[in-house]
């Protein structure tokens, strides 16, 4: 556990991580708030923007036709009589002047040779003949106009040609316009237009040649097929003629700038978190650094305390296993003793009777002997189980018990209880061996105790291991329910006071729970009590 010094320098510590916690948390949520909006906002706009520019794409498409058809159809073509040249000029002119967006209309004979020809460039409009040569072959059909789209240095060209009646020829007026400034910019997006085979015809910030280099094979496919609609959240298309469309992209220049800016930000202010939080740290902890040195001080006292109280339960339980070995030991020893009295009588009777023969007096040392020793066998098996461990070893549950039954043989056979023991299967457990065997002899004991208290007539004890787990039942008639959940608590017994200290269960349970790790636990079966250890 740690003292209170420790827990100063962890109470600082805490104030600097939670400050730092805190920041990052609040950095990233703003992050990824700020990305949710920004794409929040750019999904609401953009379908509106590229309406926008839909709506000026094709008011001046539709304003180009109309001028074409009417230059075609103006009077001073649909006549009998040749029209003069010089009023040609002057309508072409009154035209170029009037829309700013056109830059040349020629007109061209039936033979597709160019008769007049008006350019506009720097506002000054310059009118001539030209050699240039029409290809009329496409144009020869019943409709009134023919229109073409080309890009052309971010602009895009718009050319109509519409057949009209001089005289009694036919001739072709052409009108070509070059709009410009109809992508409306902004911060909130990227622009490509594009061709149908995915050729990008101008981006205001991608430097490539084809959506392939932008994008990757899947997106790239869907942009193509798509004439209006999102592609993903931050991709947009839109179709502004059969051959040419727009591909609207989220600005992340703009979002990677402000992330870029919002991690510097939280590397500042994780810095000014530091400061500020170690004086706050050694400020706040002072109070606490009191109550938590106090408490420091009462739990020691209580765990000492504690220690104590389970060094005298421990001792007390030893004088009791003590106490218990005594009499088992008086147990071994009343039938050796008694073939010792038998021994030296029938030595004593021999003797008046003159039969004191050498044989006769090896024969009563060796029997002597052989009692005798036993009885010190009985010692040595009694201090060895007894014996405290210093250091954990491996063993085997099954050893134990045969160890323990060998020693309560004689108890065992005085209160005529038969012991069954049946192995299932057999495991090694690490820890102390003496303790292990004070928690079985204490089960066993008491086993015998309630079986001779309550005079069972056919007294049965039954021992199954198997691996780690050890059963043993007995055919008392169980513990009685009023006291079950009170059989494990210290100085609690059912046996008078001269009999019992009520401490063998208590330090049976807290050895296989604390020094074992393992389970202690008991139930009633149909025949008695069944006592489950479980290392």
């Amino acid at each position: 556990m740690k003292n209170s010094n420790d827990f100063k320098f962890d109470l600082t510590f805490a104030f600097v991580i939670f400050a730092f916690v805190i920041i990052v948390i609040t950095t990233y949520t703003s992050i990824y708030m700020f990305t949710n909006l920004t794409t929040k906002q750019f999904k609401d706009k953009i379908q509106l923007v590229a309406q926008n520019m839909y709506n000026n794409y094709k008011s001046k498409e539709k304003t180009i036709k109309n001028t074409t058809l009417a230059i075609a159809k103006n009077d001073i073509f649909n006549t009998s009589f040749t029209p003069n040249i010089n009023i040609i000029k002057s309508v072409f002119k009154t035209m170029l002047y009037a829309n700013s967006d056109l830059r040349e209309i020629n007109y061209y004979n039936s033979y597709g040779k160019n008769m007049i020809s008006c350019d506009k460039k720097n506002g000054a409009i310059f009118c001539k003949n030209s050699n240039k040569m029409l290809n009329i072959k496409n144009l020869k059909s019943d409709k009134n106009l023919f229109f073409l789209e080309k890009f052309k240095k971010n602009a895009v060209e718009f050319i109509a040609f519409s057949p009209t009646k001089i005289g009694n020829t036919t001739g072709f007026i052409e009108v070509k316009a070059l709009i410009k400034n109809f992508f409306i910019k902004n911060n909130l997006y990227n622009l490509i237009f594009f061709d149908k085979k995915g050729n990008i015809l101008y981006s205001n910030l991608y430097n490539a040649k084809t959506l392939n280099d932008i994008f990757n094979y899947f997106i790239t496919d869907e942009i193509l097929k798509t004439k209006n609609g999102f592609i993903t959240d931050n991709i947009f298309v839109k179709s502004f003629s059969p051959n040419m469309r727009i591909v609207f992209t989220q600005n992340q220049t703009l979002i990677n700038k402000t992330n870029d800016l919002s991690k510097k930000l939280t590397v500042f202010m994780i810095i000014l978190s530091v400061f500020l939080a170690i004086p706050l740290g050694v400020f706040f902890s002072k109070p606490l650094y009191q109550f938590y040195k106090e408490l420091d001080k009462r739990v020691n006292e209580e765990i000492e305390k504690r220690r104590q109280k389970e060094q005298l339960l421990m001792q007390q339980s030893k004088l009791a296993a003590l106490g218990e070995m005594l009499g088992n030991i008086a147990h071994q020893w009343r039938h050796p003793l008694t073939r010792l009295s038998l021994i030296i009588q029938n030595f004593e009777l021999a003797a008046k009777k003159n039969r004191l023969t050498p044989e006769y007096i090896e024969k009563f040392k060796n029997n002597a002997s052989l009692q005798i020793k036993y009885m010190s066998d009985t010692i040595d098996d009694f201090s060895n189980f007894f014996r405290q461990d210093t250091k954990k070893v491996d063993f085997y549950p099954k050893d134990i018990i045969k160890d323990t039954l060998n020693l309560l043989e004689g108890r065992l056979k005085q209160n005529r209880v038969e012991v069954k023991v049946d192995i299932l299967n057999s495991k090694k457990v690490k820890g102390y061996k003496s303790e292990f065997a004070q928690v079985v002899l204490n089960i066993i004991n008491n086993a015998i105790d309630v079986l001779k208290e309550r005079d069972i007539k056919n007294k049965k004890i039954d021992i199954r291991i198997d691996s780690s787990k050890i059963e043993i039942e007995d055919n008392a008639e169980g513990i009685p329910e009023d006291i079950q959940d009170k059989i494990f608590e210290p100085y609690f017994t059912t046996k008078f006071q001269s009999q019992g200290t009520g401490i063998g269960l208590y330090m049976s349970k807290i050895i296989i729970t604390q020094h074992f790790n393992g389970e202690f636990f008991a139930y009633n079966s149909k025949e008695g009590a069944v006592f489950v250890i479980k290392v």
